[in-house]
């Protein structure tokens, strides 16, 4: 019984720790843009731009929806919506395995062509 609650709360602690990795400012590989992505429900998150330099954007846009941690694949999924016309697509989130502060976005375009693009957190200094 012992192992079974240790087992239950390691597994529920693990879940909280990627939630909170996750959760924070980040800012685009070019840095134009600046997000938040926020838990709006138990594991559910999404992202909004915050600022922005370029004139077709606007604050508090919501460019992720609906995203959740597959735990088998070991990544988030869920929704990207492009800010230039609205339009969905899929999008699978992965840490970089040698930078923490770092998010790997790689969405599925015209069937066959993957996009990545780079997310970095942005920490306090």
């Amino acid at each position: 019984m012992k192992k079974l609650c240790f087992i239950l709360f390691a597994t529920l602690f693990v879940n909280s720790t990627k939630a909170q990795q996750l959760t924070g400012r980040w800012y685009s590989a070019d840095s134009s843009r600046t997000y938040e992505i926020k838990e709006t429900g138990e594991n559910i998150f999404e992202a909004v731009i915050i600022s922005s330099n370029r004139k077709t954007d606007s604050t508090g846009y919501q460019v992720i929806k609906n995203l959740l941690y597959n735990n088998h694949k070991k990544r988030y999924e869920g929704v990207i919506y492009a800010v230039s016309d609205n339009q969905p697509a899929w999008v699978k989130i992965s840490f970089d395995k040698n930078n923490g502060n770092k998010i790997i976005l790689k969405l599925k375009r015209m069937f066959v062509l993957d996009v990545t693009i780079n997310w970095m957190r942005i920490t306090a200094s």
